[in-house]
């Protein structure tokens, strides 16, 4: 999902240590900053393609 913004530089790892989880995906900021304009538009954004995601798997497993 987000493979293409990560290759383009426009989606980035800030912290060394990774969690991998084949299940969850989280989205961490300071409590302080969460409404931000760009935090919250990102937030939005993601949370749209991971929508619209979810809606194609479901679709073809519903068929």
């Amino acid at each position: 999902m987000a493979q293409s913004e990560i290759e383009a530089g426009r989606l980035v790892c800030p912290f060394n240590d990774v969690l991998v989880s084949k299940n969850a995906f989280y989205l961490v900021c300071h409590d302080s900053q969460a409404e931000l304009g760009k935090i919250a538009a990102f937030r939005q954004w993601i949370l749209a393609k991971a929508a619209a995601e979810q809606e194609k798997f479901r679709f073809r497993y519903e068929q």
